[in-house]
């Protein structure tokens, strides 16, 4: 049997969940990449109009055709037309990931990049009862790693970053993120996935105001009365960027209109959010997918984490009780890679749709060899 050189196959790394928001479509994004990585694959990022269970929310007719990119440049430099076309010449496979093995991967998969503990950070390694920053930190660390190698923002999208930052952030600046909207438990339990308001912010802020003359905090945010509740407090201290903003609890990427007019600059806005937020000198964030990757984008920023202030750091594990937990994962593994088996059995698209590969296997019958 010969064996298919390293990045010979494509992985096309794609949507699942119609529900997602922005930065949750990018997460998914960097644990295909990751994945395609370890089994030799080259990715190509196509997020096209539809996820599979539903439209992607950022998806916009006018804009074109893949949503990744509207605001990142392809990774590697290889889109879905090239790698087709060396399919066709060099017989090079196009494959995807099947539906069940793609919640796997965001959910299961401990080497994946978790935004906050979730999936297997909370039902087989619970990190949701304590702040334990060695967790923390390396997520950070492998989301900073697989950013600064995968995703390369669009260079009209960082002039705009540029301009604002070079117009508003002279002298300290504290970075702020607030999420509202349809913040609620995904399965993290309710207190880290609790709604932080303004008003838990204000002492912290304060302080660094007191001990940073002339600083000024810049507020990022999806919810306008928090906007409303900062500006009333700082007034002219406060900075922000983001100018569509929801007064209920519906999230803006939710609200749709035909043809998906103006999605793409919601996708927009909240990735200069988080691209100012990574450019202040500190940050307080809540568990969110944008404050993750506000700390994703920068090499150094350090930050508290609002829904983690006040409770205990979690305790330290003995030998004993690591390799226990070690077993349990093992045993978890291999139930999850059974259940994905029975659950991607036929492929979930159709071969002849021109937006999808033309080959779609599940990783668990995936044989590069072959």
């Amino acid at each position: 049997m010969t064996r298919r050189p390293h990045g010979w196959d494509f992985l096309v790394v794609r949507m699942n969940h119609s529900n997602a928001g922005f930065f949750a479509q990018v997460q998914f994004a960097i644990n295909q990449i990751r994945f395609a990585n370890d089994h030799g694959l080259t990715p190509v990022v196509f997020y096209g109009q539809d996820s599979i269970d539903g439209p992607n929310a950022f998806y916009e007719e006018a804009a074109g055709p893949n949503v990744w990119e509207y605001y990142f440049e392809p990774v590697g430099g290889v889109t879905l037309d090239l790698a087709r076309e060396q399919a066709r010449r060099s017989g090079r496979r196009l494959l995807t990931l099947g539906y069940w093995e793609l919640w796997r991967l965001h959910n299961d998969e401990p080497r994946s990049v978790f935004t906050y503990p979730y999936g297997h950070y909370r039902h087989v390694v619970d990190k949701s009862t304590g702040l334990d920053g060695r967790w923390w930190a390396r997520q950070r660390s492998k989301g900073r790693r697989l950013v600064r190698a995968n995703v390369q923002v669009r260079p009209e999208i960082l002039a705009k970053v540029d301009r604002f930052a070079g117009e508003h952030f002279k002298g300290p600046v504290l970075g702020v993120h607030a999420r509202g909207t349809d913040k609620h438990d995904t399965g993290t339990g309710s207190r880290v996935a609790r709604i932080v308001p303004p008003a838990e912010y204000f002492p912290l802020i304060d302080d660094y105001l007191s001990r940073h003359a002339g600083a000024r905090v810049f507020f990022a945010t999806d919810q306008k009365q928090f906007r409303d509740e900062m500006t009333d407090r700082y007034g002219d201290r406060l900075i922000s960027y983001a100018a569509i903003l929801s007064e209920s609890d519906v999230n803006v990427f939710q609200q749709q209109r035909a043809s998906g007019r103006g999605n793409r600059d919601k996708g927009e806005e909240v990735l200069i959010d988080a691209l100012l937020l990574s450019r202040c000198d500190f940050l307080l964030k809540c568990t969110s997918a944008v404050g993750e990757f506000a700390m994703y984008f920068s090499d150094s920023l350090e930050c508290v984490d609002m829904n983690f202030v006040g409770w205990p750091e979690a305790e330290r594990r003995s030998a004993l009780r690591r390799a226990a937990t070690a077993a349990r994962e093992a045993g978890l593994a291999a139930r999850f890679a059974a259940r994905n088996r029975r659950r991607d059995r036929q492929p979930l698209e159709d071969a002849d749709d021109p937006t999808v590969p033309d080959e779609v296997l599940d990783t668990n019958r995936l044989v590069l060899g072959q």
